[in-house]
């Protein structure tokens, strides 16, 4: 003997309705999280040509040199951000990384 269970069909579409938003919400959610994901890839593949271009193209002195310069920047921009955030250091990281981001 089959049972029935009966249920206001009201309640049902909203269920169903619900579903299919939430489906919808998701896929939204992916199309957003793929271009940021294909801007940080290409940000990516342009930074290790720079890198490669640099690496071959000037000497070991000059790179040495600005290396130096990049740390001093990088420091100065640490106490920066320190400041900025009060010694707070998961605020002072936040705030250094979008300081320090390439395009």
């Amino acid at each position: 003997m089959e049972q029935n269970c009966i249920v206001n069909p009201e309640f049902k579409n909203e269920i169903l309705s619900n579903i299919e938003k939430t489906g919808e919400d998701l896929k939204s959610q992916l199309k957003v999280f793929l271009k940021q994901s294909e801007k940080t890839i290409d940000s990516q593949v342009n930074c290790a040509k720079i890198e490669a271009i640099y690496g071959l193209t000037i000497n070991k002195n000059e790179r040495r040199k600005t290396m130096k310069e990049v740390n001093e920047v990088r420091e100065e921009l640490w106490g920066e951000a320190m400041n900025e955030t009060k010694g707070d250091t998961k605020k002072a990281y936040a705030f250094y990384k979008k300081t320090c981001s390439f395009p």
